[in-house]
């Protein structure tokens, strides 16, 4: 599934992930996130809805093969 995801996105995907961002209660939020990255929070948010999306597509659609 990491072929799905543009290296930006993978790269937004992988800090979330590694940064805490989907755990309960989150260890850091998307500001904290793009903070390190050094963009703003609205882009780091965009690329990561973006990855959601196309991971959880590929997901189903490999499901229903």
């Amino acid at each position: 599934m990491e072929s799905t995801l543009t290296d930006r996105q993978y790269e937004i995907f992988e800090t979330a992930y590694y940064g805490g961002y989907f755990e309960w209660p989150r260890d850091s939020t998307i500001e904290e996130l793009a903070d390190s990255l050094d963009i703003a929070g609205s882009t780091f948010h965009h690329h990561l809805r973006h990855a959601q999306r196309k991971l959880a597509t590929a997901l189903v659609r490999r499901e229903e093969d």
